[in-house]
Protein backbone atom coordinates (compact mmCIF):
# COMPACT_ATOMS: atom_id res chain seq x y z
CA UNK A 1 0.00 0.00 0.00
CA UNK A 2 1.29 3.56 -1.10
CA UNK A 3 2.13 6.15 1.66
CA UNK A 4 -0.69 8.34 0.17
CA UNK A 5 -3.29 5.74 0.19
CA UNK A 6 -2.40 5.16 4.57
CA UNK A 7 -2.17 8.70 5.27
CA UNK A 8 -5.85 8.91 3.80
CA UNK A 9 -6.85 6.51 5.49
CA UNK A 10 -5.32 7.99 8.46
CA UNK A 11 -7.24 11.40 8.06
CA UNK A 12 -10.30 9.30 7.62
CA UNK A 13 -10.26 7.65 11.05
CA UNK A 14 -9.69 10.92 12.48
CA UNK A 15 -12.80 12.54 10.82
CA UNK A 16 -14.72 9.60 11.89
CA UNK A 17 -13.57 9.80 15.68
CA UNK A 18 -14.10 13.73 15.99
CA UNK A 19 -17.41 13.17 13.87
CA UNK A 20 -19.08 10.99 16.23
CA UNK A 21 -20.89 12.47 19.23
CA UNK A 22 -18.62 11.45 22.84
CA UNK A 23 -20.93 8.99 24.77
CA UNK A 24 -21.89 9.76 28.28
CA UNK A 25 -20.28 9.07 31.11
CA UNK A 26 -22.56 7.40 33.35
CA UNK A 27 -19.85 5.82 35.31
CA UNK A 28 -18.44 9.15 36.85
CA UNK A 29 -21.91 9.85 37.91
CA UNK A 30 -23.48 9.13 41.98
CA UNK A 31 -26.83 7.57 41.29
CA UNK A 32 -26.94 5.85 44.87
CA UNK A 33 -30.93 7.03 46.30
CA UNK A 34 -30.90 7.74 49.74
CA UNK A 35 -33.42 4.96 51.38
CA UNK A 36 -35.70 6.60 54.30
CA UNK A 37 -34.90 4.93 57.21
CA UNK A 38 -37.65 3.05 58.68
CA UNK A 39 -38.55 -0.02 60.59
CA UNK A 40 -39.51 -3.49 59.36
CA UNK A 41 -42.63 -4.88 60.79
CA UNK A 42 -43.27 -6.00 64.54
CA UNK A 43 -44.87 -9.21 64.84
CA UNK A 44 -45.29 -10.00 68.01
CA UNK A 45 -47.13 -13.24 69.62
CA UNK A 46 -47.88 -14.99 72.82
CA UNK A 47 -45.35 -18.04 72.40
CA UNK A 48 -46.23 -19.50 76.36
CA UNK A 49 -48.88 -18.64 79.19
CA UNK A 50 -49.56 -20.36 82.68
CA UNK A 51 -51.11 -19.43 85.83
CA UNK A 52 -48.34 -16.55 87.16
CA UNK A 53 -46.79 -15.67 83.51
CA UNK A 54 -46.73 -14.76 80.32
CA UNK A 55 -44.01 -14.99 77.52
CA UNK A 56 -43.75 -13.03 74.09
CA UNK A 57 -41.61 -13.69 71.45
CA UNK A 58 -41.13 -11.93 67.89
CA UNK A 59 -39.03 -11.63 64.87
CA UNK A 60 -36.13 -9.49 64.87
CA UNK A 61 -37.06 -5.84 63.68
CA UNK A 62 -34.52 -4.64 61.12
CA UNK A 63 -33.45 -0.96 60.51
CA UNK A 64 -32.99 -0.29 56.85
CA UNK A 65 -30.02 2.11 57.65
CA UNK A 66 -28.59 -1.11 59.60
CA UNK A 67 -29.01 0.45 62.89
CA UNK A 68 -29.04 -1.48 66.41
CA UNK A 69 -32.88 -1.93 67.52
CA UNK A 70 -33.62 -2.41 70.90
CA UNK A 71 -37.45 -3.59 72.65
CA UNK A 72 -39.38 -2.47 75.65
CA UNK A 73 -41.75 -3.42 77.50
CA UNK A 74 -45.29 -2.33 79.01
CA UNK A 75 -47.40 -4.18 81.12
CA UNK A 76 -51.07 -2.08 81.61
CA UNK A 77 -49.11 1.08 80.83
CA UNK A 78 -46.46 0.57 83.11
CA UNK A 79 -42.60 -0.15 81.55
CA UNK A 80 -40.96 -3.10 83.04
CA UNK A 81 -37.87 -3.14 80.49
CA UNK A 82 -36.43 -1.26 77.80
CA UNK A 83 -33.39 -0.93 76.18
CA UNK A 84 -33.02 -4.75 75.53
CA UNK A 85 -31.72 -7.01 72.36
CA UNK A 86 -33.49 -10.17 72.90
CA UNK A 87 -36.54 -11.25 71.35
CA UNK A 88 -38.64 -13.43 73.73
CA UNK A 89 -39.56 -12.09 77.18
CA UNK A 90 -41.49 -13.46 80.03
CA UNK A 91 -43.75 -11.56 82.10
CA UNK A 92 -43.68 -13.41 85.70
CA UNK A 93 -45.57 -13.26 88.85
CA UNK A 94 -48.87 -12.00 86.97
CA UNK A 95 -52.10 -12.77 88.82
CA UNK A 96 -54.23 -16.12 87.70
CA UNK A 97 -57.60 -15.35 85.60
CA UNK A 98 -56.24 -12.00 85.09
CA UNK A 99 -56.51 -9.97 81.60
CA UNK A 100 -53.63 -8.28 80.86
CA UNK A 101 -52.26 -5.67 78.18
CA UNK A 102 -49.11 -5.42 76.60
CA UNK A 103 -46.78 -3.19 74.48
CA UNK A 104 -44.43 -3.99 72.81
CA UNK A 105 -41.78 -1.04 71.06
CA UNK A 106 -38.81 -1.60 68.39
CA UNK A 107 -36.46 1.72 68.70
CA UNK A 108 -33.53 3.03 66.68
CA UNK A 109 -32.21 6.46 67.01
CA UNK A 110 -35.57 8.45 67.01
CA UNK A 111 -37.58 5.67 65.02
CA UNK A 112 -40.28 3.83 66.78
CA UNK A 113 -43.47 1.50 66.23
CA UNK A 114 -45.29 -0.42 68.49
CA UNK A 115 -47.52 -3.27 68.91
CA UNK A 116 -50.71 -3.62 71.67
CA UNK A 117 -51.33 -7.45 72.72
CA UNK A 118 -54.55 -8.49 74.81
CA UNK A 119 -54.40 -11.76 76.56
CA UNK A 120 -54.44 -13.12 79.75
CA UNK A 121 -52.90 -15.64 82.15
CA UNK A 122 -54.66 -18.51 83.05
CA UNK A 123 -57.58 -19.57 85.46
CA UNK A 124 -55.90 -21.48 88.30
CA UNK A 125 -58.39 -24.66 89.67
CA UNK A 126 -60.78 -24.20 92.43
CA UNK A 127 -59.94 -26.99 93.83
CA UNK A 128 -62.87 -28.65 93.58
CA UNK A 129 -62.81 -32.03 91.50
CA UNK A 130 -64.68 -31.37 88.18
CA UNK A 131 -65.00 -33.95 85.28
CA UNK A 132 -65.55 -31.87 81.77
CA UNK A 133 -63.11 -29.53 80.43
CA UNK A 134 -62.77 -27.69 77.33
CA UNK A 135 -60.07 -26.37 75.64
CA UNK A 136 -59.22 -23.60 73.30
CA UNK A 137 -56.74 -20.43 73.35
CA UNK A 138 -58.38 -18.29 71.15
CA UNK A 139 -61.95 -17.22 69.82
CA UNK A 140 -60.26 -17.93 66.20
CA UNK A 141 -58.12 -20.91 66.60
CA UNK A 142 -58.86 -24.44 67.03
CA UNK A 143 -56.97 -27.11 68.45
CA UNK A 144 -57.15 -30.35 66.04
CA UNK A 145 -54.98 -32.36 64.11
CA UNK A 146 -52.70 -35.22 65.38
CA UNK A 147 -52.56 -36.11 69.42
CA UNK A 148 -49.64 -37.35 72.14
CA UNK A 149 -50.65 -37.35 75.07
CA UNK A 150 -48.53 -38.99 78.61
CA UNK A 151 -50.16 -39.42 81.67
CA UNK A 152 -48.12 -37.74 84.91
CA UNK A 153 -47.60 -39.35 88.64
CA UNK A 154 -49.94 -36.76 90.09
CA UNK A 155 -52.54 -37.60 87.42
CA UNK A 156 -52.01 -34.62 84.95
CA UNK A 157 -51.15 -34.71 81.70
CA UNK A 158 -48.64 -33.43 79.05
CA UNK A 159 -50.92 -33.14 75.98
CA UNK A 160 -49.14 -32.03 72.27
CA UNK A 161 -51.79 -31.16 69.38
CA UNK A 162 -52.00 -28.56 66.65
CA UNK A 163 -53.16 -25.02 66.65
CA UNK A 164 -55.05 -24.06 63.56
CA UNK A 165 -55.81 -20.36 62.45
CA UNK A 166 -57.99 -19.95 59.81
CA UNK A 167 -54.74 -17.47 58.26
CA UNK A 168 -51.59 -17.14 58.86
CA UNK A 169 -50.43 -16.85 62.13
CA UNK A 170 -46.79 -15.34 62.25
CA UNK A 171 -46.51 -16.80 58.93
CA UNK A 172 -47.97 -20.67 59.72
CA UNK A 173 -51.00 -21.49 59.33
CA UNK A 174 -50.88 -24.22 62.39
CA UNK A 175 -48.52 -23.76 65.43
CA UNK A 176 -47.82 -27.20 67.71
CA UNK A 177 -49.43 -26.43 71.17
CA UNK A 178 -47.95 -28.39 74.38
CA UNK A 179 -49.94 -27.91 78.00
CA UNK A 180 -50.40 -29.16 81.19
CA UNK A 181 -53.10 -30.34 82.78
CA UNK A 182 -53.99 -30.94 86.38
CA UNK A 183 -56.22 -34.09 87.85
CA UNK A 184 -58.96 -32.47 86.67
CA UNK A 185 -58.42 -31.33 83.29
CA UNK A 186 -57.60 -27.49 84.27
CA UNK A 187 -55.08 -26.15 81.60
CA UNK A 188 -51.60 -24.59 83.79
CA UNK A 189 -49.67 -23.42 81.14
CA UNK A 190 -49.55 -23.67 77.52
CA UNK A 191 -46.25 -23.57 74.78
CA UNK A 192 -47.03 -22.57 70.99
CA UNK A 193 -43.69 -24.24 69.14
CA UNK A 194 -43.32 -23.39 65.34
CA UNK A 195 -44.13 -26.31 63.08
CA UNK A 196 -41.61 -24.97 60.07
CA UNK A 197 -38.90 -25.01 62.49
CA UNK A 198 -39.18 -28.82 62.84
CA UNK A 199 -40.30 -29.22 58.61
CA UNK A 200 -43.62 -31.33 61.35
CA UNK A 201 -45.71 -31.99 58.20
CA UNK A 202 -49.91 -31.60 59.84
CA UNK A 203 -50.32 -34.91 58.80
CA UNK A 204 -47.81 -36.54 60.67
CA UNK A 205 -47.47 -37.31 64.17
CA UNK A 206 -45.51 -36.72 67.28
CA UNK A 207 -44.99 -38.62 70.84
CA UNK A 208 -44.42 -36.85 73.93
CA UNK A 209 -42.89 -39.33 77.31
CA UNK A 210 -41.85 -38.07 80.77
CA UNK A 211 -38.14 -38.06 82.38
CA UNK A 212 -36.49 -37.35 86.01
CA UNK A 213 -39.60 -38.54 87.66
CA UNK A 214 -42.16 -36.05 85.69
CA UNK A 215 -39.45 -33.31 85.74
CA UNK A 216 -39.08 -32.76 82.52
CA UNK A 217 -41.05 -33.75 79.28
CA UNK A 218 -39.67 -35.08 75.77
CA UNK A 219 -41.19 -33.96 72.88
CA UNK A 220 -40.53 -36.61 69.82
CA UNK A 221 -41.44 -34.43 66.61
CA UNK A 222 -40.55 -34.72 62.82
CA UNK A 223 -36.69 -36.24 63.39
CA UNK A 224 -36.31 -34.00 66.65
CA UNK A 225 -36.11 -33.96 70.40
CA UNK A 226 -37.19 -30.56 72.42
CA UNK A 227 -37.25 -31.31 76.11
CA UNK A 228 -39.08 -29.23 78.41
CA UNK A 229 -40.01 -28.52 82.04
CA UNK A 230 -42.77 -30.01 83.05
CA UNK A 231 -43.44 -27.34 85.67
CA UNK A 232 -43.25 -24.15 82.96
CA UNK A 233 -42.90 -25.42 79.46
CA UNK A 234 -40.23 -23.50 79.22
CA UNK A 235 -37.67 -25.56 76.23
CA UNK A 236 -34.76 -26.41 78.05
CA UNK A 237 -32.66 -28.50 75.23
CA UNK A 238 -33.04 -28.86 71.38
CA UNK A 239 -31.93 -31.66 69.15
CA UNK A 240 -32.12 -32.69 65.58
CA UNK A 241 -31.09 -36.23 64.26
CA UNK A 242 -31.43 -35.05 60.77
CA UNK A 243 -27.76 -35.99 59.63
CA UNK A 244 -28.73 -39.65 61.16
CA UNK A 245 -32.59 -39.77 59.62
CA UNK A 246 -32.47 -37.68 56.52
CA UNK A 247 -35.94 -37.71 55.23
CA UNK A 248 -37.51 -40.20 58.20
CA UNK A 249 -39.73 -39.20 61.10
CA UNK A 250 -40.89 -40.80 64.36
CA UNK A 251 -43.11 -42.80 64.51
CA UNK A 252 -43.17 -44.52 68.02
CA UNK A 253 -41.91 -43.90 70.90
CA UNK A 254 -40.96 -46.11 74.30
CA UNK A 255 -39.13 -45.03 77.46
CA UNK A 256 -37.15 -47.93 78.87
CA UNK A 257 -35.39 -46.45 81.62
CA UNK A 258 -33.94 -43.16 83.50
CA UNK A 259 -31.01 -43.51 80.67
CA UNK A 260 -32.79 -44.55 77.73
CA UNK A 261 -35.74 -44.05 75.40
CA UNK A 262 -36.55 -46.11 72.53
CA UNK A 263 -37.50 -44.74 69.18
CA UNK A 264 -38.90 -45.96 65.86
CA UNK A 265 -38.67 -44.12 62.72
CA UNK A 266 -40.87 -44.17 59.43
CA UNK A 267 -38.23 -45.93 57.68
CA UNK A 268 -37.68 -48.53 59.53
CA UNK A 269 -34.63 -47.31 61.95
CA UNK A 270 -34.48 -48.03 65.96
CA UNK A 271 -32.64 -45.75 68.02
CA UNK A 272 -31.66 -45.57 71.80
CA UNK A 273 -31.75 -41.84 73.17
CA UNK A 274 -30.14 -40.91 76.29
CA UNK A 275 -32.93 -38.76 77.96
CA UNK A 276 -30.30 -36.64 79.92
CA UNK A 277 -28.41 -35.19 76.53
CA UNK A 278 -30.27 -36.39 74.09
CA UNK A 279 -27.27 -38.23 72.39
CA UNK A 280 -27.37 -41.21 70.98
CA UNK A 281 -26.35 -44.13 72.75
CA UNK A 282 -26.92 -46.53 69.56
CA UNK A 283 -28.49 -46.76 66.02
CA UNK A 284 -29.60 -49.00 64.20
CA UNK A 285 -30.67 -48.38 60.27
CA UNK A 286 -33.11 -50.92 58.60
CA UNK A 287 -31.55 -51.54 55.31
CA UNK A 288 -33.28 -54.81 54.19
CA UNK A 289 -36.93 -53.50 53.95
CA UNK A 290 -38.82 -50.44 53.61
CA UNK A 291 -41.53 -49.63 56.53
CA UNK A 292 -42.58 -48.22 59.67
CA UNK A 293 -42.05 -49.08 63.30
CA UNK A 294 -44.55 -48.04 65.62
CA UNK A 295 -46.01 -49.75 68.94
CA UNK A 296 -42.42 -50.74 70.69
CA UNK A 297 -42.13 -52.18 73.93
CA UNK A 298 -40.21 -54.52 75.95
CA UNK A 299 -39.84 -57.69 78.10
CA UNK A 300 -37.83 -58.79 81.41
CA UNK A 301 -34.71 -60.04 79.49
CA UNK A 302 -34.89 -55.95 77.75
CA UNK A 303 -35.69 -57.65 74.03
CA UNK A 304 -37.34 -55.45 71.84
CA UNK A 305 -40.52 -55.96 70.47
CA UNK A 306 -42.39 -53.51 67.48
CA UNK A 307 -45.27 -53.62 65.18
CA UNK A 308 -43.20 -53.33 61.62
CA UNK A 309 -45.57 -52.01 58.84
CA UNK A 310 -44.08 -53.06 55.08
CA UNK A 311 -44.58 -50.67 53.18
CA UNK A 312 -44.34 -53.02 49.86
CA UNK A 313 -46.76 -55.49 51.50
CA UNK A 314 -49.22 -52.74 51.60
CA UNK A 315 -50.75 -53.63 54.94
CA UNK A 316 -51.60 -57.07 53.86
CA UNK A 317 -49.79 -58.75 56.31
CA UNK A 318 -49.34 -58.81 60.54
CA UNK A 319 -45.63 -58.19 61.55
CA UNK A 320 -43.96 -58.08 65.11
CA UNK A 321 -40.04 -57.99 64.53
CA UNK A 322 -38.12 -59.13 67.66
CA UNK A 323 -34.29 -57.36 68.56
CA UNK A 324 -31.93 -57.71 71.77
CA UNK A 325 -31.56 -54.99 73.69
CA UNK A 326 -29.45 -53.09 71.44
CA UNK A 327 -32.04 -53.14 68.45
CA UNK A 328 -29.63 -56.28 66.90
CA UNK A 329 -32.71 -58.05 64.80
CA UNK A 330 -33.16 -61.33 66.20
CA UNK A 331 -36.96 -62.92 64.54
CA UNK A 332 -39.66 -61.49 62.38
CA UNK A 333 -43.16 -62.65 63.57
CA UNK A 334 -45.90 -63.24 61.22
CA UNK A 335 -49.65 -63.51 62.47
CA UNK A 336 -52.79 -64.63 60.53
CA UNK A 337 -55.44 -62.12 60.50
CA UNK A 338 -57.86 -63.38 58.24
CA UNK A 339 -62.10 -63.70 59.43
CA UNK A 340 -64.63 -65.88 57.80
CA UNK A 341 -67.25 -63.52 56.54
CA UNK A 342 -64.89 -60.44 55.87
CA UNK A 343 -63.08 -58.05 53.84
CA UNK A 344 -59.17 -59.34 54.42
CA UNK A 345 -57.47 -57.22 52.39
CA UNK A 346 -55.05 -55.23 54.94
CA UNK A 347 -55.14 -54.80 58.86
CA UNK A 348 -53.82 -51.99 61.15
CA UNK A 349 -52.11 -52.92 64.19
CA UNK A 350 -52.11 -50.39 66.55
CA UNK A 351 -50.69 -51.60 70.40
CA UNK A 352 -48.67 -53.89 71.88
CA UNK A 353 -48.61 -54.93 75.00
CA UNK A 354 -45.99 -56.68 77.60
CA UNK A 355 -47.35 -58.40 80.65
CA UNK A 356 -45.23 -59.37 83.79
CA UNK A 357 -44.96 -63.22 82.56
CA UNK A 358 -43.88 -62.00 79.21
CA UNK A 359 -46.95 -62.66 77.21
CA UNK A 360 -47.36 -60.37 74.47
CA UNK A 361 -50.92 -58.92 73.38
CA UNK A 362 -51.39 -57.11 69.68
CA UNK A 363 -54.18 -55.22 68.87
CA UNK A 364 -55.74 -53.76 66.10
CA UNK A 365 -58.21 -53.39 62.83
CA UNK A 366 -59.56 -54.79 59.62
CA UNK A 367 -57.75 -51.65 57.69
CA UNK A 368 -61.12 -51.88 55.09
CA UNK A 369 -64.30 -52.40 57.49
CA UNK A 370 -63.03 -51.28 61.10
CA UNK A 371 -63.01 -54.79 62.67
CA UNK A 372 -61.29 -55.47 65.87
CA UNK A 373 -58.25 -58.05 65.64
CA UNK A 374 -56.40 -59.54 68.49
CA UNK A 375 -53.61 -61.91 69.32
CA UNK A 376 -52.16 -63.43 72.49
CA UNK A 377 -48.80 -64.23 71.85
CA UNK A 378 -45.26 -65.98 73.88
CA UNK A 379 -42.11 -64.57 73.18
CA UNK A 380 -41.14 -67.02 70.90
CA UNK A 381 -43.73 -66.07 68.21
CA UNK A 382 -46.21 -68.69 69.12
CA UNK A 383 -50.04 -67.72 68.78
CA UNK A 384 -51.79 -68.48 72.39
CA UNK A 385 -54.75 -67.21 71.56
CA UNK A 386 -56.77 -64.88 68.44
CA UNK A 387 -60.13 -63.39 67.78
CA UNK A 388 -61.98 -66.08 65.95
CA UNK A 389 -65.19 -63.71 65.12
CA UNK A 390 -65.95 -60.25 63.98
CA UNK A 391 -65.96 -57.65 66.88
CA UNK A 392 -66.90 -53.87 65.28
CA UNK A 393 -64.57 -52.06 66.81
CA UNK A 394 -61.40 -49.51 65.51
CA UNK A 395 -58.94 -50.08 68.26
CA UNK A 396 -56.56 -47.57 68.47
CA UNK A 397 -54.80 -47.69 71.82
CA UNK A 398 -54.70 -50.41 74.85
CA UNK A 399 -53.28 -50.81 78.09
CA UNK A 400 -53.42 -52.21 81.79
CA UNK A 401 -55.65 -51.35 83.88
CA UNK A 402 -55.28 -50.85 88.09
CA UNK A 403 -56.22 -54.33 88.14
CA UNK A 404 -54.04 -56.04 85.57
CA UNK A 405 -56.75 -56.10 82.71
CA UNK A 406 -56.75 -54.88 79.40
CA UNK A 407 -58.22 -51.92 78.02
CA UNK A 408 -59.00 -51.51 74.52
CA UNK A 409 -60.18 -48.13 73.08
CA UNK A 410 -61.66 -47.35 69.82
CA UNK A 411 -64.08 -45.91 67.48
CA UNK A 412 -67.24 -47.37 66.41
CA UNK A 413 -69.37 -46.12 63.15
CA UNK A 414 -72.80 -45.53 64.40
CA UNK A 415 -73.95 -44.61 60.89
CA UNK A 416 -73.97 -41.52 58.56
CA UNK A 417 -72.33 -38.61 60.84
CA UNK A 418 -72.66 -40.66 63.90
CA UNK A 419 -69.40 -42.18 65.70
CA UNK A 420 -68.75 -42.74 68.83
CA UNK A 421 -66.05 -44.18 71.38
CA UNK A 422 -65.96 -48.12 72.57
CA UNK A 423 -64.29 -49.17 75.39
CA UNK A 424 -63.34 -53.39 75.93
CA UNK A 425 -62.21 -54.58 78.96
CA UNK A 426 -59.98 -57.62 78.72
CA UNK A 427 -58.76 -60.43 81.31
CA UNK A 428 -55.29 -62.00 80.36
CA UNK A 429 -57.09 -64.74 78.84
CA UNK A 430 -58.53 -62.65 75.91
CA UNK A 431 -62.06 -62.91 77.32
CA UNK A 432 -63.78 -59.65 77.12
CA UNK A 433 -65.46 -58.98 80.27
CA UNK A 434 -67.53 -55.68 79.50
CA UNK A 435 -67.94 -53.17 76.63
CA UNK A 436 -69.43 -49.87 77.06
CA UNK A 437 -70.10 -47.66 74.13
CA UNK A 438 -69.95 -43.51 74.51
CA UNK A 439 -73.43 -43.26 72.80
CA UNK A 440 -74.41 -40.64 75.33
CA UNK A 441 -71.86 -38.38 73.76
CA UNK A 442 -72.61 -36.39 70.99
CA UNK A 443 -70.92 -37.47 67.52
CA UNK A 444 -67.30 -37.61 68.39
CA UNK A 445 -63.82 -39.00 67.95
CA UNK A 446 -61.41 -39.92 70.97
CA UNK A 447 -58.43 -38.61 70.95
CA UNK A 448 -56.36 -40.42 73.59
CA UNK A 449 -57.40 -41.92 77.05
CA UNK A 450 -55.63 -42.88 80.44
CA UNK A 451 -56.31 -44.63 83.44
CA UNK A 452 -56.79 -43.86 87.36
CA UNK A 453 -56.31 -45.78 90.48
CA UNK A 454 -59.77 -45.63 91.83
CA UNK A 455 -61.04 -47.16 87.73
CA UNK A 456 -62.16 -44.19 86.40
CA UNK A 457 -60.99 -43.12 82.93
CA UNK A 458 -59.74 -39.76 81.37
CA UNK A 459 -60.79 -39.40 77.86
CA UNK A 460 -59.98 -36.56 75.65
CA UNK A 461 -61.80 -36.02 72.61
CA UNK A 462 -63.24 -33.60 69.69
CA UNK A 463 -67.15 -33.71 68.72
CA UNK A 464 -67.76 -34.36 65.52
CA UNK A 465 -69.20 -31.23 63.71
CA UNK A 466 -72.92 -32.21 61.96
CA UNK A 467 -75.71 -30.44 61.28
CA UNK A 468 -77.55 -29.93 64.07
CA UNK A 469 -74.19 -29.90 66.43
CA UNK A 470 -71.20 -27.72 66.66
CA UNK A 471 -68.30 -27.19 69.15
CA UNK A 472 -64.75 -26.94 67.84
CA UNK A 473 -63.16 -27.47 71.42
CA UNK A 474 -60.87 -30.31 72.35
CA UNK A 475 -62.78 -31.71 75.32
CA UNK A 476 -61.47 -33.48 78.80
CA UNK A 477 -63.89 -35.87 80.15
CA UNK A 478 -63.56 -37.95 83.38
CA UNK A 479 -65.37 -40.57 84.17
CA UNK A 480 -66.47 -43.07 87.52
CA UNK A 481 -64.77 -45.99 88.91
CA UNK A 482 -66.95 -48.23 86.21
CA UNK A 483 -66.38 -45.84 82.77
CA UNK A 484 -69.62 -44.04 83.53
CA UNK A 485 -70.41 -40.61 82.48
Amino acid sequence: MSISLRTAFLWLAVLLLYGCEKDKDYGSEDNFIDQPEQLSELKAEVSAAGTQFIELQWPVVKNTHFKDVSYALYLDGLKVIEGINATKYSLINLKAGQKYTIKISASSEGKQIEQIINTSTLTPSTGNPTIYQEYNLHSYSRITGPTALKQLADGGHIAVRLLQHPGTFADENFKVVVFKVDQSGNMLWYRLLSVKAYSFSTYGEFFVTSHKEDQEGLLFIQNSVVKFSVKTGEVLLEKSYADRLPEQSFESVFKTSAQEVIAGTSTGSLLSINPDDLSLNWHQPNTNQLGSIVAINVDSKKNIYYIFRNTNERNTSIRVHKCDSKGQFLNNFLFDGTLNNESNLGFWMTSLLVDEQDNLYLFGRNSDFNFLRYFKFSTDGTVLKKNEKSDYLSAEKAFFNNKGEIVVVGQVDGGGLNTYAGLYIFDKEMNIKSKRYYTEIPSHIIRGISGNPDGSYNIFLNFRQTYTYENPNFVFIKTDADGNI
